[in-house]
């Protein structure tokens, strides 16, 4: 059986330095891509594909529980249709809370998760937090399962919470990769606990978010509670983020940014030469730019957005409830 790097599961290798799994001596734990991230914050260059089915496959032919990781700035119908796929039993872990305001409410989220989506599940939300690691060992160690499965989107933080887990529990462990690069984990990683039981650390399952270069992961990293941004448009505004990404509304409304305070959000006046999507929404919706945030917009309204591909933007109802008024 062939070594794999402890922060990233994939397979180590001493002859390719262009392939993934790299290590210059196979006595080492850690891949030179993970130990640059992990050492020197550093992108690897090298490519790699998830193939999502793949994964459902291999995790619904197994036995345990899923623990199935969504971020609260990524929730629409895409990414919970992942979850529904899941044949295990299952959790639906709601992630990095604490970058919710603290007005919006977490019963008010979970009442929209089982209404709009048809939850059924258990819904555990979790923070980036010792207690939420602890949390999550509770159910394990309450559960008949001897085996669990880690699942979610990519930089859902599932990892995270696992390197605090382990911290706890496991004496001198060492600690799986963790960074904003989608898909730093490569393949499952298998964890053994005090308690006889075992966690499969999964490949994130990827989809069309907007942003890959490394530059861009970094600014839009989320990493406090958020302040969200509101802009009152007329019809002839255009907002600007980071003068890649451009929307514009059929008429007067309000508008809302939930996302990292690092991205430049700004009003612009001059028409932009640019081919716009043109969405009609509902009143009180958001609308995700995949794995960056999301805008509410207050009003119904036809809104339209440059820079970015249809797959790169989702659209559901808020579940911002009656708790915030844009």
């Amino acid at each position: 059986m062939s070594k794999k790097c402890l922060g990233c599961g994939i397979s180590l290798q001493t002859t390719d330095s262009s392939k993934l799994g790299f290590t210059k001596s196979l006595d080492m734990d850690y891949c030179m891509r993970c130990f640059r991230l992990k050492n020197y914050h550093e992108n690897s260059k090298l490519s790699f594909e998830v193939d999502n089915s793949k994964i459902l496959e291999k995790v619904n032919s197994g036995q345990g529980k899923v623990f199935f990781f969504i971020d609260i700035l990524n929730i629409y119908q895409e990414n919970i249709q992942l979850f529904l796929k899941v044949k295990l039993p299952k959790i639906l872990v709601i992630s990095k809370i604490d970058v919710l305001p603290k007005n919006i409410f977490l019963k008010v989220v979970e009442n929209y998760l089982r209404n709009h989506f048809r939850i059924q599940e258990e819904i555990l939300f979790v923070q980036r937090k010792r207690n939420s690691a602890k949390k999550i060992y509770e159910h394990i160690e309450k559960d008949a399962s001897s085996n669990f499965y880690f699942l979610g989107l990519t930089n859902a933080g599932k990892s995270s919470l696992l390197n605090l887990l382990l911290e706890e529990l496991v004496e001198n462990s060492k600690p799986i990769t963790v960074s904003e690069i989608p898909n730093t984990t490569l393949d499952f990683i298998q964890i053994s606990l005090p308690n006889k039981k075992k966690i499969q650390d999964s490949v994130g399952f990827t989809y069309d978010y907007c942003f890959k270069d490394f530059e861009m992961l970094q600014k839009i990293l989320v990493k406090k509670e958020i302040r969200p941004k509101n802009f009152y448009l007329k019809k002839e505004t255009i907002l600007s983020l980071e003068n890649q990404i451009f929307l514009k509304l059929d008429d007067v409304n309000s508008i809302t940014w939930f996302g990292s305070e690092n991205l430049l959000i700004k009003k612009i006046y001059k028409e932009k030469n640019e081919e716009y999507l043109s969405f009609s929404v509902p009143a009180k919706t958001n609308i995700y730019l995949k794995g960056v945030g999301f805008f509410y917009v207050k009003n119904a309204a036809v809104v339209q957005i440059a820079g970015l591909k249809e797959e790169n933007i989702a659209i559901e109802p808020s579940f911002l409830g009656g708790n915030f008024y844009g």
